[in-house]
């Protein structure tokens, strides 16, 4: 009977179908393509890089990229998440598996015989009263037959579970990477901006040891001398704040690489050139972006996971065969390891869920209802990764012209204030010309320069839009990217 009941359970775990729905991946149709006209910022002969910072060609960049990359605590966190999947992946593969285990029991059993009392074959048992020890040692095999597939779909949730990791970090590695490039950028703004200050505030300065000198000698008043310190001052002003944003942007990107905040001032304190890029190298479909943002596919995985979770929950309906056997030795003496007999035992078992105030209809109906919570996610996804690129298309495009306007309007700045001076000093205007014409000056250099900055600021939001940089998690890690 018992190996009837075996190799019936074997047949039906072979032959028998996973309850729950079967997984079908979402259908997202795309826009054909961008609205922002591809040859104002795309170049169509380039693919997007996967190292993109690289195009700005900058080394110190670069470094902290590589260090990020080997260092941040946020990426390590994502890493030992994935590993973590992983291994709760191995566990729910073998809860389906038969299990062996040694086990020994100690029995003693009370018998008590009347005088004279015989065996049903008519031997004598003796009289009296028997204290019997009995030892038991061997191996008790347990199993539970994954007969309508739920842990065939805890196994496809625990798979779907590991890709959602996997995705997650390289979303995380993405961010990092637009991060430490966005803090770097700004860092080199603000240098700038301190170097404009610097010679503004030099050039005012000389304004008014110029001015002191023309109100001593009478041919100015002192009204001229005060506004030309005034100046000055504002001007001086702004120093200060900037320095704190260098601060602070060094600080961060110390963090970043998992370092005390001031490690990176010996490295960075330099001023230098904010890094920029001309012709950004990006071809990438709309189409593309489902298959290229780790965000969207992460979000696809967790669909994944829900849809399994239902088959879960709903093998919890269905019956539940277990087979157990025991084979072992047992003895009278614990210390007497001559065997006096041999014990095995085997059993069958079904039980069937009858009654339970609706608790396992209702778990199925929350399964579904999550299921249906992660698609609506999936959805808010693609769209939020849509909007994000068209964004910063626009924001890209339309800074570019900005740039364009700052540029001439400091050529026509200097310029001016060129004719400003000259025309003070014969006499031809009023001070406050020249004033207005130096503030006019320092006002569209910080403003080019700004501009400079945000059109890199926007390149580093473009390519993190796209989903640029999660390939070079290999980098990283290969083994976390290795899916079993």
């Amino acid at each position: 009977m018992i190996k009837k009941t075996l190799c019936l359970a074997i047949a039906l775990a072979v032959s028998s179908c996973s309850v729950g729905p079967n997984y079908t991946a979402p259908v997202t149709v795309a826009p054909k393509q961008w609205s922002t006209p591809p040859n104002t910022v795309l170049k169509s002969e380039n693919p997007l890089a996967e190292e993109w910072w690289t195009a700005f060609n900058d080394s110190i960049l670069n470094r902290l990229i590589t260090d990020a990359l080997a260092e941040n605590l946020d990426l390590k966190q994502a890493l030992l998440r994935v590993k973590d999947a992983r291994t709760q992946r191995w566990i729910t593969i073998t809860a389906g598996l038969p299990s062996l285990t040694a086990k020994g029991t100690e029995t003693q059993r009370f018998n008590n015989f009347p005088t004279g009392s015989q065996s049903s074959s008519g031997s004598s048992v003796g009289a009296g009263n028997q204290v019997m020890n009995i030892f038991q040692m061997g191996f008790d095999a347990q199993w539970e037959l994954d007969i309508f597939g739920g842990e065939r779909r805890a196994i496809e949730a625990a798979n779907a579970n590991v890709d959602s990791e996997i995705e997650n970090s390289r979303q995380i590695l993405v961010t990092l990477l637009a991060e430490v490039a966005r803090n770097y950028i700004q860092l080199r703004n603000y240098q700038q901006l301190t170097l404009i200050t610097q010679n503004n505030l030099a050039s005012q300065m000389e304004t008014v040891q110029l001015t002191k000198i023309r109100q001593q000698a009478g041919f100015v008043s002192f009204l001229e001398v005060a506004q030309a310190e005034s100046q000055a001052k504002n001007t001086e002003a702004f120093l200060p704040s900037y320095n704190t944003t260098i601060k602070q942007s060094i600080h961060s990107l110390s963090i970043l690489l998992n370092k005390e905040p001031t490690a990176l001032e010996h490295l960075l304190s330099q001023s230098s050139e904010i890094p920029t890029l001309i012709t950004p190298n990006i071809n990438t479909l709309p189409s593309e972006l489902l298959l290229r943002r780790p965000d969207i596919r992460l979000a696809e995985r967790l669909i994944a996971k829900a849809s399994a979770n239902i088959g879960v929950a709903t093998a919890d309906l269905y019956p539940r065969f277990n087979l157990a056997a025991f084979i072992g030795l047992q003895n009278s003496k614990i210390t007497d390891f001559t065997p006096i007999g041999k014990s095995w035992s085997s059993a069958s078992s079904i039980s069937l869920p009858i009654f339970n105030w609706g608790k396992i209809n209702a778990n199925i109906k929350s399964k579904k209802l999550q299921h249906e919570l992660v698609f609506i996610d999936y959805e808010k996804t693609v769209l939020t990764a849509f909007k994000e690129v068209e964004d910063t298309l626009i924001a890209y495009q339309n800074e570019q012209q900005r740039n364009q306007a700052l540029t001439a309007a400091v050529e026509s700045s200097q310029l001016a204030l060129e004719m400003a001076n000259e025309r003070y000093h014969k006499g031809l205007t009023m001070f406050l010309d020249v004033l207005q014409t130096q503030e006019s000056l320092y006002q569209a250099q910080r403003n080019l320069v700004d501009s400079q900055a945000q059109l890199s600021v926007d390149l580093v939001a473009l390519y993190k839009a796209l989903g640029g940089g999660w390939q070079n998690q290999s980098r990283v890690n290969k083994e976390a990217l290795l899916k079993s």
